[in-house]
């Protein structure tokens, strides 16, 4: 009746269900076809699935592999043919259906599976001018379907077993719940239930018993959680107890047949409807639709996913060493070959799930225009603030430190998406953070942690000069005179991640009296410090580096970081960071490499998509080995950091070899573009910028060389 394993679908109405239909659609590999007369279509499927990706129930995806899956097609009878399945999504009148069902009818195949998304028109109705009626059904969804499991198939007169059992399968395969309804009627099954709950719920609200806010409470908070775990009948058979529901209707079936005669029959007036509407609008005044119906579908996804049949419990002598289970709440991601993000605890890949949806909800459509107006998004900063993730590797009163492998995965997250917010976390969490934490005095820590840890002051790090970088540590020409209660500071910084905007920047300069580098933590708006951002940065561009002076800066002793006595301590933070870059480079990779899958799969050429070419996969293959075998270093630095055993070389090594490699990588994801590659639309030349800042920041290629030397040979190369 229909492929064994359709491949290509149609959906034809890109409305709300339409899209939502087409990115579940993509998200299980198929090829989409998506037909509309709406003259925005390219747009609006473009902005639904950038939206929708970060809200599927597996775990987000990348929109942009989604969207290489979709291809929009104005025209109906182009769109159907050669689909193996059409899931119709037009406005709910019936001529409408019937003339869209004969048209699809002669040109999709013969064999082509044809579905409605119809809420409440019978199949037989809508089939009544078709010549094979024997392929069409009504495949009713909850919205939004690519959230909510429920699809309602519902066959007509006509409609031959074949095609149900096919239409059923179809959506086993989509991870949807399928049920079939037996018998046609209006609004099938789910939607009478909801008519009649909502019936009653408005009759108790114009009876002034409750309000809408409250009854929606009372909905929520009682059956609403019961019968999503167990449905009207298990729950009254299980509420009458060992004698089920004869017991239950024996006893309470009289007064509940007394409260079926007192159910309400209300109208929906004009006066009613505009009574409800008003009430619900001045409940919800001022909050954007879009966040309240994120905000739905996630707590719909944690609905589902503790509903979900638990996992066997692993054998303990199965497992590998470290306990490695993989959770169906973090699918990989397409650049984790291995599987490496499942070596994180549960509740760890729950925290980076959320930071990853996020990031692909509110980051990934606004990167490249900021990048392009070297801008900063500071809307963005309490949204961070919010996710909990900012000096995750500290500890807290309230909380224990973190793992380095969840803050490395983190930070890879972000660098896979926007490497210029991954850099601005990192200076703020990793460079500023870290050295009032590795250098601060318990008082400072006290001062200062706190509003770092909620973004309520941005943080910054001052260590190289426009004529010092590698050779920083002894060529430092900032220095800080003692006087009195404070030091004076006076010199030049240049290259100073948020320096524009910070609140506190971590000064480093060199003490005239006994030549040490210390560390100071200066405020902004303190006089002789200014600021000034660096124009023509062609990397990062979204990150605010800044030229700095200090003029006769005056610190206050107690601003002096109290355990920052030489350039050892200074040390002490970068060896932390060194290894936040390796990550930061392994996410660099992962965008890239996304990116080059999914134009190796849409672009043509020869009649071919070029992903067929054996030197394309050559580039990703050559892309996917630098990814992983980067971050397998990542990870085993992350673990000797959390053993306290990380050494400067180790830190360095993987930040000098996952760097290098990260260059190669973007080079060859560039190459693989052709010009398009130069474009800023396709995302990958922003990669290949950000890329050359990774390698040349936190000690270049060569510093990093000598660090290890060094420590293989036991001989001194600086100089």
């Amino acid at each position: 009746m229909v492929a064994d394993e359709p491949r290509v679908v149609a959906v034809v109405g890109a409305g709300t269900i339409g899209l939502s239909w087409a990115t579940l659609f993509a998200a299980h590999g198929l090829e989409v076809r998506v037909q509309d007369p709406r003259p925005d279509l390219e747009q609006a499927v473009g902005a639904a699935v950038r939206q929708l990706a970060a809200t599927l129930p597996g775990g987000a995806q990348d929109p942009e592999v989604l969207l290489s899956r979709i291809v929009v097609v104005p025209d109906l009878e182009q769109a159907v043919a050669g689909a193996d399945v059409v899931q119709e999504n037009g406005p709910e009148r019936i001529e409408l259906k019937r003339e869209l069902f004969a048209r699809m009818e002669s040109a999709a195949r013969p064999d082509a599976l044809v579905l409605s998304s119809t809420s409440g028109i019978m199949p037989s109705d809508m089939a009544r001018d078709m010549a094979h009626p024997e392929r069409l059904l009504v495949g009713h969804p909850f919205n939004p379907p690519h959230v909510v499991p429920l699809v309602e198939v519902v066959p007509g007169e006509r409609t031959s077993p074949e095609a149900v059992a096919a239409a059923v399968e179809f959506y086993r395969r989509l991870g949807k719940q399928p049920v079939v309804v037996r018998k046609e009627m209006p609004g099938f099954v789910a939607n009478r239930l909801q008519s009649a709950l909502f019936r009653e719920s408005v009759h108790l609200v114009l009876s002034g018993v409750v309000s809408p806010e409250d009854l929606d409470t009372i909905v929520t908070s009682s059956i609403g959680t019961r019968w999503a775990t167990a449905g009207p009948f298990e729950s009254f058979d299980l509420g009458g107890g060992p004698g089920g529901l004869r017991h239950l209707l024996e006893h309470l079936g009289p007064g509940m047949a007394r409260r079926w005669k007192d159910l309400g029959q209300p109208e929906l007036t004009p006066e009613t409807v505009e009574l409800l509407s008003s009430a619900t609008e001045q409940r919800f005044a001022g909050q954007a639709y879009e966040q309240r119906t994120a905000e739905r579908d996630r707590r719909q996804r944690a609905v589902l996913a503790a509903l979900a049949e638990p996992e066997p419990e692993p054998d303990p002598e199965l497992q590998p060493e470290g306990g490695v289970t993989a959770s169906p709440a973090l699918p990989r991601l397409l650049g984790d070959f291995y599987g490496y993000e499942h070596l994180l605890s549960q509740p760890d890949q729950e925290v980076l799930l959320r930071t990853r949806e996020w990031l692909e909800r509110e980051v990934r459509p606004i990167a490249n225009d900021h990048w392009a107006r070297s801008e900063f998004p500071h809307h963005l900063i309490p949204q961070i603030a919010e996710l909990g993730i900012v000096g995750l590797g500290y500890p807290r009163a309230d909380r224990p430190a973190a793992s380095r492998l969840l803050t490395g995965f983190l930070s890879a997250e972000f660098s896979r998406v926007d490497t210029s917010m991954a850099t601005f976390l990192g200076v703020h969490s990793g460079l500023a953070m870290g050295s009032v934490v590795l250098c601060g005095s318990p008082e400072q820590q006290a001062r200062w942690l706190p509003d770092m840890f909620a973004l309520r002051k941005i943080g910054a790090f001052a260590l190289t000069e426009r004529d010092g970088g590698s050779d920083v540590a002894g060529g430092m020409t900032t220095t800080a005179r003692r006087d009195g209660d404070a030091w004076v500071l006076n010199g030049a910084k240049r290259w100073i991640g948020n320096g524009t905007f910070a609140d506190l920047v971590v000064v480093w300069a060199r003490d005239e009296a006994d030549g040490q580098v210390k560390g100071f933590v200066v405020e902004k708006g303190t006089p002789g410090f200014t600021a000034t951002k660096m124009e023509g940065k062609l990397t990062l561009r979204t990150v605010q580096n800044a030229d700095i002076v200090l003029t006769d800066c005056r610190v206050p002793e107690a601003d002096r970081l109290q355990r920052a006595d030489s350039f050892r301590d200074t040390s002490r933070v970068l060896r932390l960071t060194r290894g936040g870059v390796a990550w930061n480079a392994v996410g660099c990779m992962m965008g890239a490499y996304e990116v080059a899958v999914a134009y190796a799969g849409a672009r043509r050429q020869f009649g071919h998509p070029i992903g067929r070419f054996q030197l394309i996969q050559d580039h990703l293959v050559t892309m996917l080995g630098d990814i992983t075998s980067s971050l397998g270093m990542a990870v085993q630095v992350a673990r000797l950091q959390d053993a306290d055993a990380c050494l400067d070389e180790q830190a360095a090594l993987a930040k000098l070899v996952c760097t290098v490699r990260l260059r190669e990588a973007v080079a060859r994801g560039r190459e693989l573009f052709g010009g398009n590659g130069m474009l800023l639309e396709y995302d990958i030349v922003r990669y290949w910028n950000d890329a050359e800042a990774l390698y040349s920041y936190e000690g270049t290629r060569e510093i990093n060389t000598l660090i290890v030397g060094r420590a293989i040979t036991g001989l001194q190369a600086f100089v």
